[in-house]
C-alpha cells in the first residue's frame, strides 16, 4: 500500500515538475518570439518624400528610411519589440518629427520589418544598430547633429546608446534622447504579461521566474536580468535626457521608467503623463505636453 502511495506521490511530482518547466519555456518562448510580418506602409502613404536605405553589415543588414529636411537636426528613431519602421504607430511618429522640421532616420532593428537576422538581445547589442546607423550617415550624408527617440524596446536601447555615445562614433553630436517607456526588470514584464494573458495569477507567474531564467539561459543563451545590471554598472548618462511613461502602462510599470530616470542621474528627467492607462498612449492622452517636450529636447 505504502508502494502504490509513495509511486503515486512520485508521478505527481514528475508531472508538476514538466508542467513547471513547459508553463516557464512558454514564458521564454514568447519573450523570444518576433514574427515575420512585415507592413507594406512608407512614408509616401502620408506624402512625404523619403530615401530607402539597406546598410551593409559583415553579416546582416539594416533597413533605413532617409526623410531629409532642411534642419541640421536629424532624429533617429527606434520602434518597440515586434513592431518596425512601417508600423502606423512609427509612422505618425515620422510625420510628427517631418512636420516640426526635424529629418529623420527610422530603422528597422535586426530581426525586425526588412532587417536582416542578428542577435536579438532585448537592447543590449542593439545598441550597434544604432552605431551603425549613426557613423553610416555621418560618413555618406555628412550630418552631424543627432537626437535618439525610441519607445519601450527602443527607448532601452536608445538609453543603453546614449551611455557609449562617443566611445562608439565620432565627429557627430548628440543632442538628446527621448525614451518613451523603457523597461528596467525585463522579466516582470513578462510575468506580468502572463498572468495578464493566461489563468494564472501574478503569484503563479512570479513562481515561474526560476525556471524561466533557467531556461532562458539554456536555449536562448541570454540572461533576463541583463538589462537591469547594464543599467546598474553604467555611468550617469552626459546627454540631456527625458524619460516619459503611461501612469497605468499595461506593459512596462511606470515604476520601471522612472527607476530608470533616477539611476541616469541628473542629465535625465521623468515626465508621467496621469490620464493614460495604455502602453504607447502618451502622445494621444496630452498631445501639447508631448509636442512640448519634444520640441525643448530637441531644438
Amino acid at each position: 500500500m505504502n508502494l502504490l502511495k509513495n509511486k503515486k506521490i512520485l508521478i505527481a511530482l514528475v508531472f508538476f515538475v514538466i508542467l513547471y518547466f513547459l508553463l516557464s519555456f512558454i514564458v521564454a518562448f514568447t519573450a523570444f518570439s518576433i514574427g515575420e510580418e512585415t507592413y507594406k506602409f512608407s512614408p509616401s502613404d502620408l506624402g512625404i518624400s523619403y530615401e530607402e536605405i539597406q546598410i551593409q553589415l559583415d553579416n546582416s543588414y539594416i533597413s533605413t528610411w532617409w526623410v531629409p529636411s532642411s534642419s541640421e537636426v536629424t532624429v533617429i528613431m527606434l520602434h518597440g519589440l515586434r513592431s518596425q519602421k512601417a508600423s502606423p504607430e512609427m509612422l505618425e511618429k515620422i510625420k510628427i518629427f517631418n512636420d516640426k522640421g526635424f529629418s529623420v532616420i527610422a530603422i528597422d532593428f535586426r530581426n525586425h520589418g526588412l532587417s536582416g537576422e542578428g542577435n536579438f538581445t532585448f537592447g543590449t547589442d542593439e545598441i550597434n544598430d544604432v552605431y551603425t546607423t549613426v557613423n553610416y550617415f555621418y560618413e555618406n550624408k555628412g550630418l552631424k547633429s543627432f537626437g535618439i527617440w525610441g519607445f519601450s524596446y527602443g527607448a532601452t536601447t536608445a538609453l543603453f546608446s546614449g551611455l557609449e555615445f562617443y566611445n562608439q562614433t565620432s565627429n557627430v553630436e548628440l543632442l538628446g534622447i527621448f525614451a518613451e517607456s523603457p523597461y528596467l526588470d525585463l522579466l516582470e514584464v513578462f510575468t506580468d504579461q502572463v498572468a495578464y494573458r493566461t489563468p494564472l495569477n501574478k503569484n503563479l507567474a512570479n513562481l515561474l521566474k526560476p525556471g524561466t531564467i533557467f531556461l532562458t539561459n539554456l536555449v536562448f543563451d541570454f540572461n533576463f536580468n541583463s538589462i537591469e545590471k547594464t543599467f546598474d554598472n553604467k555611468n550617469e548618462i552626459s546627454f540631456p535626457t527625458v524619460v516619459v511613461s503611461c501612469a497605468n502602462d499595461e506593459i512596462v510599470p511606470a515604476s520601471q521608467s522612472r527607476k530608470i530616470a533616477e539611476i541616469l542621474g541628473p542629465n535625465a528627467t521623468y515626465e508621467e503623463f496621469n490620464n493614460c492607462n495604455s502602453h504607447g498612449g502618451t502622445l494621444n492622452s496630452d498631445p501639447e505636453r508631448y509636442h512640448k517636450i519634444l520640441e525643448n529636447l530637441f531644438k
